[in-house]
This record gives structure tokens, sequence and C-alpha cells, in this order.
């Protein structure tokens, strides 16, 4: 092999390390378990872009959505309420959705943020919201039960 296909190859190996970046702006930890979970009709961009468009619409002001790693949340809602939503490819042209409703009951600047979260309880606005929300996407998407 000559130096100028060794150096192309190189190059070559460079881009390609580049270009798959394992970067997310998905946050480091999972929904709670008491998250609304559903498998949705949709691949998870087109879950996100509805959930997004659906809450714009309702008057929810969305802190931060990303179609491309398929996470969505709000800006903090009335108590200090947070809404997230992570869709997972599932088989392909489907979405395994769970959307999370957290509030803070406290701040602590000397612990994070997630330790202080703690699931809305059932029956309040912000799961009342989250309710809503998984219902109009089941009604737009469809859902799939394995």
């Amino acid at each position: 092999m000559s130096c100028q296909a060794v150096r192309a190859s190189g190059r070559l190996a460079v881009v390609l390390l580049v270009a798959c970046t394992p970067a997310t702006t998905r946050p480091p930890f999972t929904p709670f378990p008491e998250s609304l979970r559903a498998i949705l009709n949709a691949p998870p961009a087109r879950v996100v872009e509805e959930a997004r468009a659906w809450l714009v619409a309702d008057s929810v002001a969305v802190r931060f959505a990303s179609p491309r790693d398929a996470f969505l949340e709000t800006a903090e809602l009335a108590g200090a309420v947070t809404l997230r939503v992570w869709a997972d490819p599932d088989v392909p042209g489907k979405a395994r959705v769970a959307i999370e409703t957290v509030y803070r009951p406290m701040d602590d600047p000397s612990r994070e943020a997630r330790d202080l979260e703690r699931a809305v309880p059932a029956g309040s606005d912000g799961q009342r919201l989250a309710d809503r929300l998984m219902a109009a996407l089941v009604e737009k998407f469809g859902m799939t039960r394995y």
C-alpha cells in the first residue's frame, strides 16, 4: 500500500469517526417507572414533533425538543412541574414512548436536580396534562399492543 493510500484511508477513518458522534441531547437518566408508556405507530422523530406541536397549541412552553434524539422537555409548569417525552425506536415505523411528569419539592444546589425530582401524584394537573398528551398521540398515530 502506498503512503498516499494510507493517508487517504486515515482521513476517511477520521471523517467517519467524527460523523458518528455518540453525543446526544437526551439526559443521562431514564424515565421514572410511573411514567405513561405506549408503543405508537409512528417513527420516534414524528412522535416528538407531534408532541411539541400539541403542547404549544395547548399553551405549554417547550424548553427543548429534538426530533433527531427523540426527546422533549417542557419549561416548568405551575408548581415546578416538568413534563418529558422519550420516544425510542421499536420495530421499523413504531416508537416506544414514555411521558414522565415530575416535580421538585425543594431546591438544593449541592445535589443533582434529578435526585430531587419526584413523580407527580395521580390526579394532579401535571398528570392530567400527560394523560391528555398521550391520548392525543394515540389518537393521531394509533397504538400497538404486543
